[in-house]
């Protein structure tokens, strides 16, 4: 399995950049996102970026590895990791939501 790991980039060099994330400084390809700035967010894969995001969306992705990290360390206790989604009702997407006639 492979997981998308946000970076966010402190230096370019060409088409590649040195970002720092969880997993603590890498060169990252930036050839598949184009041109990057120092301060962007990238989400990587096995060192490329797949996509440019925003920090909200980084720190998003970067609590959902924290629940990931703790439940493959036998934790129960990660709702903190998600607080977008507690107490929110789940809702289907609109293509499986049923028709009203």
């Amino acid at each position: 399995m492979c997981l998308g790991i946000p970076m966010q980039v402190v230096e370019i060099e060409g088409v590649f950049a040195w970002c720092e994330g969880r997993d603590g400084r890498q060169r990252i390809n930036t050839m598949l996102v184009g041109e990057v700035l120092a301060g962007q967010w990238l989400l990587t894969f096995l060192g490329a970026a797949r996509e440019l995001i925003s920090a909200e969306r980084a720190s998003m992705i970067d609590a959902a590895l924290d629940a990931l990290s703790e439940v493959a360390a036998g934790g129960t206790n990660f709702d903190h990791c998600f607080a977008d989604l507690v107490n929110r009702e789940p809702q289907l997407p609109l293509h499986l939501q049923k028709e009203k006639i």
